[in-house]
Parts: structure tokens; sequence; C-alpha cells
């Protein structure tokens, strides 16, 4: 077997890639909750994200290439804080060439499979969220990332189904397609989403937002109704209309959600009642809880609840979304 880098590195992305190919990745991270308390899965599960990772993969090695340190013995002579600085140099370095923030995540995410199974002595370092934070905002903004400048006048122009969809996103932070899967609790004040991104399934309590609520359950009802699902590509065309016409940047309708994050992020941070009885219906821990007492560390308390409820699982990906 080949000793160079960049061989070891892929070797653990195919192994990963053989290990998680035959495995649901939903499940398996539902079973790591009940085992461990954490949902992840330290495995690869598509084909596609294993190219992205290995494309990835590649250009680090390129840049460890660039610095000598092109075999295994070489990385393995390094100590923890010079890899440290490799690796933070290395995510400023795709800052300067202009690399977006989501692609950077995309590499952070590469490097936490594989070069912390190589190099566990940074594994932590890779998790935390503060460095992955400070990686990613050095990055450009995406062209769809963010809310419109005006999305009420985005809305204004949609065909009345369309709108009625904007709406629904706006008002529970909803990925388009979590529409149809959503189910309405009128009860309780309750939104069920089955099986969304990663085959899981999210809880939204509204008890403190009951007409938004209300006006959500009849858009939900409706859409189900006109199978709204079905005629996407019309919605995504009529959104990008609204925004030349208006001269806004278009960021298709993944931008509603960003705007139900930051308005909500406002919301909680104001409203400490409501933060701290969502903290006890999400089932915070009591480190977590005890943010909300704080102005300092009252952002971490909103990080928690907005994780939950856009439906992820590091609270690092909430700030992303409105900071």
């Amino acid at each position: 077997m080949s000793h160079r880098v960049r061989h070891v590195l892929k070797s653990v992305l195919d192994d990963l890639y053989q290990i998680g190919k035959g495995v649901k990745k939903g499940e398996l991270q539902r079973q790591m909750q009940k085992l461990k308390n954490e949902r992840v899965s330290y495995f690869i599960h598509t084909s596609t994200t294993k190219t992205r990772y290995e494309r990835a993969v590649m250009k680090f090695c390129d840049h460890l290439d660039e610095l000598g340190i092109k075999r295994k013995r070489h990385l393995n002579k390094l100590d923890t804080e010079q890899l440290k600085q490799i690796i933070d140099n290395y995510f400023k370095k795709l800052a300067e060439e202009k690399y977006s923030k989501a692609t950077i995540k995309v590499h952070v995410c590469a490097l936490e499979k594989t070069l912390a199974i190589v190099r566990p002595d940074v594994k932590e370092y890779l998790n935390n969220d503060e460095n992955r934070i400070k990686w990613w905002s050095q990055g450009t903004d995406s062209r769809k990332r963010g809310s419109y400048v005006d999305p009420d006048r985005i809305r204004q122009r949609l065909k009345e189904e369309h709108r009625m969809i904007a709406e629904a996103q706006a008002l529970a932070g909803l990925r388009v397609r979590e529409i149809a899967r959503a189910e309405v609790d009128k009860q309780n004040y309750r939104l069920i989403i089955h099986k969304a991104k990663g085959g899981r399934t999210r809880e939204l309590d509204f008890t403190h937002r009951k007409e938004d609520f209300e006006k959500l359950a009849s858009l939900i009802e409706k859409l189900k109704e006109m199978h709204y699902e079905q005629h996407l590509k019309d919605y995504y065309k009529d959104i990008k209309n609204a925004c030349k016409v208006l001269g806004e940047e278009y960021r298709a309708s993944h931008a509603f959600r960003y705007e139900y994050v930051e308005k909500r992020a406002e919301q909680l941070k104001e409203d400490k009642e409501e933060l701290k009885y969502l903290l006890e219906k999400y089932e915070a821990d009591e480190k977590t809880k005890s943010y909300a007492n704080n102005e300092d560390t009252v952002e971490k308390a909103v990080d928690y609840v907005l994780t939950r409820e856009i439906g992820h699982n590091r609270t690092s990906m909430s700030r992303y979304y409105y900071r």
C-alpha cells in the first residue's frame, strides 16, 4: 500500500463509503442517539457525498504537498499544534481563493471524516463549533444564501399558490418539500414534520404563536389539496421573475427559510418566557437552559431552539443562518 498522504486519506474515504453505502443514514443516526445521546453518522452513505469529500481531501493534500508533507511519515512527524496551524492556514487560504461558506463547510466535514481518523489528536479541533464557524465565516456568501431584502414584496408578486408556499416556508422555516410531510396537531398547537432531511422527524411548538399556527395550518391544508409539490419548477420560476422585476438577487425558495430563522432569533431573544418554555419542551440540558438567564449567553440558548426547529444536528448550523 502506498504511504502517500493523499492515498492514505482516500483509502479512509473508500472504507467509510463501503461501510455506509448500504445503511440508511437517518436510521443509523437514530441508533447513535440512543446509544451515545449524539445524532451522528461516522460513515459516508452516498456516492455523491463521497465524490465531494474526495475532491475536498485532494485539495487539502495539494496544500500539504506545497509544504513538503507528502508521505504519511511526514504527517506523523508534525506535533498537534503544528497540524492545527496547518489546518487553520488551509481554511484561510480557501477563503482568500474566494471559496464560498458552503464549500468550506464541505471541506471541514471531509477532513473531520478522514484526517481525524489518521490523526485523532486533531479530531476535537475539527469538531469544535467555534472553530468551524470561524472557518465558514471567512468564505464568501454563496449566491443563494440569506433572506431576501424585502421578502413581503417578493411574495406579493407571486401567483396565489406560490405565495402560499412561500408564506408557509416563512412561518415555520420549512424546506419546500416538507410542507407535504407536515402533520398539523391543532389541539396541541404542534407541527410535526415526518421524514425530513436525513430521515428525521421533528416537532415545532406554537403554543406562544397561536395566530401564526392557525394561518400555517390553513396554508398546509390547502397546499396539500393542491398537490403543490408537483409544480415546484413553476414556483421557482415565479420567484425568479419576481426578483427580476424588483431588482432582488435570486436566492430560490430557501431564502424564506432564512427569513424565518432571522426573525425567530430576534423573537426568542426578546421573549425569554417563550425561550425558557421551549428549552424545556425541546429537552435541553440544565447547562443549556441556564444560558437563557444571561444576556452574554442567551444566543446559545436561542441556537439550541432554532437548531431543533429547522431540523439540524449541530447548534452551529442555526448561527450559519442568522449571523
